[in-house]
């Protein structure tokens, strides 16, 4: 009698288990997501726990909610055997489940090495781009990741310690833009518990269980170390927090992008209507301004007071940020993606085209002294004129320009300072004859080599930013 009435509770127990998740994922795939009968989801499968039950669940509501579900696996190449393994598993999983897989491999260490990036960063830039693609190829409405409650109060945490402000506390979402969290609502120790009764496999990743990196840290030790002395349902508390965090947040952000818009000023935000912002709209208005430059990812709170300081500094001064930098340029707030500079010369090919590594140079031939129409990408210069064979290369020292108009060439130094051009956008190709510049793309070619009335041999020549050398 007693065995039996086990065995009836330890089914009901897993009836149950099955039903709160299924429920809490339908719950968020309707309410929070949004999903419609039609759409179609990958479910990004490492072979863990969590993407795995994610898939089954998803699988399993799929006809329920007229959904078209895919799987897409990324080996990131850096646990050699194990995460072939990984591969291997999930390409059976998937074969199991009838469901279409897109499997590739990277090189994250490479990456990383390649763009100065951290293994965590090199990996979670890989892996989104890889999903993406792959929702492109299946031509899905959304990619599923597999968050859930736990690492959303890991992430938390982790921005806490960071210092990364109110945003960083909202935690992640249910949904943003096309990549969805379906199970954000469940508990880690739900989902294991769901894939040991139903007897699903899946693989332990070991390197989440060394507490080195700080996001396993937070996981094993500090977690666990504040359930057991301050607050047992931490886990569910920081969840709420961050639910009601995000509302307020919403609100203050949308203040702060408005009167952004309003600091608009060229190709950047005007310093001094920045500089009137109160300190909460301001901060959120430099994160936004950071974003829309490619800099969602990894910014701190160290990274926003950076650029703020920048407000009340002199023109020229810069800061190197995630993926860009940030300068004054005569009181404009200027943030665009970090360059390098590339040194090089290449004589001009006078009747061709002519690669460079800031972009292509075409150039032909004319006779006559018809200047043919052209823009600020192109001139025409008197072959006369030249004076020696014009090469293309970045600026030096010693370089003179003759601007139209002017009494007389100048140092190229001062050109850029009277036309106000920022120092970080000086590196552009130069068509030169030894220290004298001739023409430079986006200004102008030089008062001494233009086509006159006399002209009986010219050479026209166009700048195309998007050719060149890769």
């Amino acid at each position: 009698m007693v065995r039996r009435l086990k065995v009836a509770l330890k089914n009901y127990i897993l009836i149950d288990m099955k039903k709160r998740i299924m429920d809490k994922v339908e719950r968020a795939l309707i309410d929070q997501i949004g999903v419609k009968p039609g759409d179609g989801i990958v479910v990004g499968v490492s072979g863990g726990a969590d993407s795995v039950s994610l898939l089954k669940v998803i699988q399993d509501l799929s006809i329920k909610l007229g959904l078209s579900v895919y799987a897409a696996h990324y080996n990131h190449g850096i646990r050699g055997e194990s995460a072939d393994g990984d591969s291997r598993f999930v390409t059976e999983l998937c074969a199991c489940l009838n469901v279409p897989l897109i499997v590739e491999r990277g090189d994250v260490p490479a990456h990383a090495a390649g763009h100065g990036q951290t293994l965590e960063q090199a990996a979670r830039e890989l892996r989104y781009g890889f999903l993406e693609t792959a929702r492109a190829r299946f031509s899905a409405d959304y990619v599923a990741v597999a968050h859930h409650m736990d690492d959303q109060a890991e992430s938390v945490l982790m921005h806490l310690f960071r210092g990364s402000g109110l945003k960083g506390l909202t935690g992640m979402r249910f949904k943003r833009d096309r990549i969805i969290r379906p199970m954000l609502a469940c508990r880690r120790k739900e989902i294991e518990e769901y894939l040991n009764e139903e007897g699903i496999p899946y693989r332990t990743d070991e390197t989440n269980l060394v507490p080195e990196a700080t996001r396993n840290r937070i996981r094993l030790e500090v977690i666990p170390y504040i359930e057991k002395h301050v607050n047992s349902e931490v886990i569910q508390a920081i969840f709420r927090m961050s639910e009601l965090i995000q509302s307020d947040e919403a609100y203050l952000e949308s203040l702060a992008c408005e009167a952004l818009n309003e600091c608009v000023s060229g190709t950047g935000y005007s310093a001094k209507r920045l500089r009137l912002l109160p300190k909460p709209v301001l901060s959120r208005a430099i994160r936004i301004a950071l974003a829309r430059s490619g800099a969602d990812q990894d910014i701190e709170r160290a990274h926003v007071d950076a650029v703020e300081a920048l407000l009340y500094g002199r023109t020229g001064a810069g800061a190197d940020l995630p993926k860009v930098r940030a300068y004054m340029s005569y009181d404009t707030l200027i943030i665009g993606a970090r360059t390098e500079y590339i040194e090089f010369e290449i004589e001009l090919n006078m009747d061709g085209t002519t690669d460079t590594p800031l972009g292509r140079f075409s150039a032909t031939m004319h006779s006559g002294n018809k200047a043919i129409s052209y823009d600020k990408y192109t001139a025409c210069m008197d072959v006369d004129k030249l004076k020696g064979s014009p090469c293309i290369r970045t600026r030096r020292r010693g370089d003179r320009f003759y601007p139209i108009g002017a009494p007389g060439s100048k140092k190229l130094k001062d050109y850029f300072i009277d036309k106000k051009v920022p120092r970080q956008e000086r590196n552009v190709p130069l068509i030169c004859v030894g220290n004298r510049v001739l023409f430079i793309p986006g200004f102008c070619v030089s008062q001494d080599v233009r086509v006159d009335e006399n002209t009986a041999l010219m050479v026209k020549v166009r700048f195309d930013k998007g050719g060149g050398l890769v």
